[in-house]
């Protein structure tokens, strides 16, 4: 039985561009009005993912898949590498550098890597950086952290954050190939197929946070279980996690984990897979009693096939749509945008059509961007009225 929860690769020169790709306009299920349109402020060979370090500085930075890190400017008008892993990165397919996360400890700036290393295995690692947003080595990923054996090439997950308790999440696929073959998903000796909950030492290695729910277990890391391919993942302002996992060949689901009074979203549940795919019973052997039904699934109609999460707008990067899930798709180059009640979608808006390969949709506190496989990193601009 399903469970319901409540949750209320080249790069280019500094100049950008000003092309708006498609505009639509929305007015409900709010009565506020908005238009949304997309521009390319600049581009980077295979764009995954984009990250703030904090709302005070003048810049984020955008990861390529190919193992470099840039920091840009707010405009993108200015772009400078500052990390450049490629040597020690195994790059190809869903290989390759995946994630970054920033987390302050003791007034020291920590940058937390999720790639795949030579060896073709996740290598979760821990990197040192100066006050301006510089790495302090430029071309090393750092202490290593963590190192998950992958079994294929495929389904490395991907997503690293930092949590509003300042603790690590690390999204880990289900080893790979299709349909769960070796069952890893559910199986709690494996880390594999789980969310995980570390608190990484600057030296190297992690603790295991006080709360993590299988603390007494095997794997006492496992924060939550049963996810296919969790490619990017998002805290909210109420430390709701919001986990878009990839799909088999039918459905794409979006799970809202709610936070409780202690701790945040996804403490010791699990999302179904592979007794699941969404909310569709999958492997027939996969017995379980109890696990979380997603707030949003689509089908692989009109030529979609992969989710691409996916941030939460507010006031600032999405003006009257604060608390929205934004989300793409891979091959459609669909954006949307979902409003829950934290059992089902409420309403569903398209942001943007024909956008291209949509390989991530994140945001900084001010703005919402979409990342897109031919390079383009472009700014959401939601206006209202």
């Amino acid at each position: 039985m399903r469970r319901l929860l409540v949750a209320v690769v080249l790069l280019t020169g500094c100049g950008s561009t000003t092309k708006v790709l498609e505009s639509s306009t929305s007015s409900q299920p709010s009565s506020t009005q908005v238009t949304y349109s997309l521009t390319s402020i600049g581009s980077v060979e295979s764009p995954v993912d984009l990250v703030e370090r904090s709302p005070a500085d003048s810049w984020f930075y955008v990861v390529s898949q190919t193992g470099i890190v840039q920091k840009w400017s707010r405009n993108g008008a200015s772009r400078v590498t500052v990390l450049d892993v490629s040597s020690s990165t195994s790059v190809g397919g869903e290989r390759g550098l995946l994630g970054l996360a920033f987390r302050n400890v003791d007034d020291d700036w920590q940058a937390i890597l999720n790639r795949t290393n030579l060896s073709g295995d996740t290598e979760v690692t821990i990197a040192m950086m100066n006050d301006d947003g510089s790495f302090r080595s430029t071309n090393s990923p750092g202490e290593v952290v963590l190192v998950v054996e992958q079994p294929y090439q495929n389904h490395n997950g991907g997503a690293v954050l930092v949590g509003p308790d300042n603790m690590v999440y690390v999204g880990m696929g289900d080893g790979g190939s299709a349909n769960d073959p070796d069952r890893l998903a559910q199986s709690m000796n494996s880390l594999l197929g789980k969310i995980l909950r570390i608190d990484p030492i600057p030296d190297g290695g992690y603790g295991i946070p006080e709360g993590n729910p299988f603390a007494a277990s095997a794997r006492p890391e496992i924060w939550s279980v049963g996810v296919r391919n969790p490619w990017r993942m998002a805290f909210d302002v109420h430390g709701t996690m919001w986990v878009a996992d990839v799909g088999q060949n039918a459905w794409e689901e979006i799970n809202a984990l709610p936070a409780s009074d202690k701790h945040p979203g996804g403490r010791g549940l699990n999302l179904g897979w592979s007794a699941f795919e969404g909310s569709h019973r999958f492997n027939d052997d996969v017995t379980m009693s109890d696990s979380v039904m997603p707030v949003h699934e689509y089908d692989h109609d009109e030529g979609r096939c992969s989710v691409s999460g996916g941030a939460v707008g507010n006031n600032t990067s999405t003006p009257g749509r604060a608390g929205w899930f934004f989300f793409g798709d891979f091959c459609s180059g669909e954006v949307w945008a979902i409003l829950t009640d934290g059992v089902s979608t409420v309403a569903v808006e398209t942001v943007s059509k024909n956008t291209g390969n949509v390989t991530a949709v994140r945001s900084t506190s001010n703005t919402m961007y979409v990342l897109t496989s031919d390079g383009n990193v472009h700014e959401v601009k939601v206006v209202r009225g």
